[in-house]
């Protein structure tokens, strides 16, 4: 069994804005921050952010699973604003053949103060028992959409005119 599930979220902050944070190692550093009790950290096992980049994510003690995951990025585009990155253990030990993330900023048209934050994953089931950790994966990637939608709403630049 595969699939596709999806979460939309609409800000007001430029894409090119959200994308600074959306798209780098930042969106880990809040996750983290944000939800002590789901995970403890992360590290950077190879790259920059860019595509080649491998991180592992580690989950909090208690937190039912693998200790950790792997995600490898395989496309970070800061022109489309698009990254993707399957995951290496984790859930493919849960039941999963494959479970790629996918996240995207889109710019809102005729609108270039707000943006479309969009969160992705696709996955192949091995075993339809896993099918559950779908739907509380987006909700956990929403989640930190919307941590980081807080972010850059309170941290985005202000500019002050200043007229004679």
């Amino acid at each position: 069994m595969e699939g596709v599930v999806s979460r939309k979220l609409e800000i007001n902050v430029s894409a090119s804005e959200t994308w600074k944070t959306y798209g780098s190692f930042q969106l880990a550093t809040l996750a983290v921050n944000a939800f002590p009790e789901t995970y403890t950290g992360y590290q950077v096992l190879q790259g920059d952010g860019h595509a080649g980049t491998l991180i592992e994510v580690y989950f909090a003690p208690g937190v039912p699973g693998p200790a950790s995951y792997k995600q490898a990025y395989t496309v970070v585009d800061d022109v489309k604003r698009v990254k993707i990155a399957p995951t290496e253990g984790g859930v493919l030990d849960q039941g999963f053949k494959s479970y790629v993330t996918r996240l995207d900023v889109k710019e809102k048209k005729g609108k270039p103060d707000e943006c479309i934050m969009i969160g992705t994953i696709e996955y192949v089931l091995e075993d339809e028992s896993a099918l559950p950790l779908v739907e509380s994966s987006i909700n956990g990637l929403y989640d930190i959409m919307i941590v980081v939608a807080y972010y850059v709403i309170t941290h985005k630049k202000t500019y002050q005119t200043i007229t004679n």
